[in-house]
């Protein structure tokens, strides 16, 4: 707090009235209007800024609209912005370096007001003889309302006072009078107040799976668990999905499918066969339409980074492309809505749902057939690994695109497995292993995305009529085949280091020899 500022929390058995009259008998007191302002504070559907401890929000006394950015933790050091009004996404501010510092936070995530909070505030002066304001104070009373159906509630009630300048003395004759009085000192928490009553918790939304899952359970239990989870963080982005505003939505709703789509795929026996086709088909057919969605947004995301590499006029000419990629990702937008909103789409998820959480489970049978699931992971896992390893061995530099497209595939696969898996073997050993994959799957996504790219580039070409247009596409198209180009490389160089005697030693280690040594 600056030293010319000092706030207290006004106790609950402390009248507003009482504590006024108590300051006009000891000091020249000047009681002033009183004022209602809104405090606003914005965050993403996640919460990521108040997870990394930064602050962004609105002060509006109804006269003036000011936004302020605090980004430490202690949360002492507010920064006024001057911004005009909120942006939705950090892309929406000018580049600067604010907005680096949004970015870095919060990506490509949407601002939501997710803390509304009213105050009314009495001011009041402390004047000399002189009738001079010397030392300016403010209580504020802070309500605040967990839903739109619920009436507001004191959230707390604030004291602060504040030094004018050159009368430092005076300043420190009120703060006496009230650090006398002994009462608790005020930090701005007001927002985590507010999270407390409000009973939000910003951890609750994650795409992480967090199964616990038991080494001697049936496969099929464990799968089951899996896609409960699974279906759930489908649903938790639904709803932003079909806005289409926060691209992570689609990303994070994208995924589940593709994980969904693995699990279903490794545990044929554990439905009847014509259960098994009829939702391999469905999610299928969602995945399919969500991928046009997912390559537009990202190439349009990377598009502004090549801003540099352009004079002012070149970069002009790229509007029309811009607004071809924009064109294109709407009417696949409009395509994904449509099934999502969709009432067999509906009475699908119903039936999945439904069948996840109540269909027999063989496994749980005393005959049952089922294997152990670290059986099976064991199984898979090693099984997995050894095909990427052929595949990755098959490749050189004469290897067409599907070759390392099919090879990025049994990566996620791998990748995906292990995420089910992990809370069977110890977290520190497939840390080591998972960011070897990571690093491979990496330098091979961005191979596939250059490539996805530089046909869509391809596509707006060849119905361009205009030549400027055509000559600073082509332009990119150059930058995008340099890019893919160092993604190879780099996937020569990370496979090689996946593919290492010591690293497959340490697989093999956890997949094959990890339950043989525990027995």
């Amino acid at each position: 707090m600056p030293d010319n500022q000092h706030s207290f929390v006004i106790p609950d058995d402390q009248s507003i009235p009482a504590l006024v009259s108590l300051l006009q008998e000891t000091f020249p007191v000047q009681v002033q209007a009183e004022a209602v302002y809104k405090r606003v504070f914005y965050d993403t559907f996640d919460w990521r800024l108040y997870k990394s401890g930064c602050a962004l929000e609105v002060h509006d006394d109804g006269q003036s609209h000011r936004i302020y950015w605090r980004a430490d933790k202690d949360g002492k050091l507010k920064i006024q912005l001057g911004l005009k009004k909120m942006p939705r996404f950090a892309a929406d501010l000018p580049v600067y370096e604010f907005r680096q510092q949004l970015q870095s936070v919060i990506a490509v995530r949407e601002l939501l007001p997710q803390i509304k909070m009213r105050i009314k505030r009495q001011s009041l002066a402390v004047l000399d003889k002189d009738k001079k304001i010397v030392v300016r104070l403010n209580l504020d009373v802070y309500w605040y309302s967990t839903s739109r159906l619920r009436a507001a509630k004191v959230l707390t009630r604030r004291l602060t006072i504040k030094a004018v300048k050159g009368y430092s003395d005076d300043f420190r004759l009120v703060e006496e009078f009230f650090l006398a009085m002994h009462w608790q000192p005020a930090m701005d928490n007001v927002m985590k107040l507010a999270l407390i009553a409000s009973g939000v918790n910003t951890g609750e939304y994650t795409t992480r799976l967090n199964l616990r899952l038991v080494p001697d359970m049936s496969d099929e239990q464990a799968f089951k668990i899996i896609l409960l989870r699974l279906l759930e963080i489908m649903q938790q982005n639904t709803s932003g999905s079909i806005k289409g505003r926060d691209t992570q939505f689609m990303h994070d709703y994208r995924v589940a499918i593709k994980k969904i789509r693995v699990a279903l795929k490794q545990m044929n026996n554990a439905h009847p066969q014509a259960v098994n086709t009829e939702y391999k088909h469905f999610f299928s057919k969602l995945g399919n339409l969500t991928n046009p969605v997912r390559d537009l947004d990202v190439f349009l995301l990377q598009l502004e980074n090549y801003q540099p590499d352009f004079k002012k006029s070149g970069w002009q000419q790229l509007k029309p492309m811009h607004e071809y990629l924009l064109s294109t990702r709407k009417e696949a937008q409009k395509k994904f809505v449509e099934e999502l909103k969709s009432s067999q789409y509906r009475e699908f998820i119903e039936q999945w749902h439904d069948y996840l959480e109540h269909s027999e489970t063989p496994g749980s049978s005393s005959d049952s057939s089922g294997k152990e699931v670290y059986k099976l992971a064991d199984k898979l896992l090693w099984g997995i690994n050894q095909q990427t390893l052929a595949q990755g061995n098959a490749i050189t530099e004469n290897s067409d695109t599907e070759a390392l497209h099919e090879l990025r595939k049994t990566f996620k696969k791998l990748r995906y497995l292990i995420e089910f898996f992990n809370s069977l073997y110890p977290a520190g050993n497939l840390r080591v292993l998972i960011q070897l994959l990571i690093d491979v799957q990496d330098s091979l996504g961005e191979f596939n995305d250059r490539y996805i790219q530089i046909g869509m580039v391809k596509a707006f070409i060849e119905h361009c009529p205009d030549g400027d247009a055509i000559k600073a596409s082509e332009q990119i198209i150059t930058i995008l085949e340099q890019q893919q180009q160092a993604a190879g490389k780099k996937f020569r160089d990370s496979f090689m280091a996946y593919s290492s005697s010591a690293n497959q030693n340490k697989f093999k280690e956890m997949f094959v020899d990890y339950y043989k040594r525990k027995k």
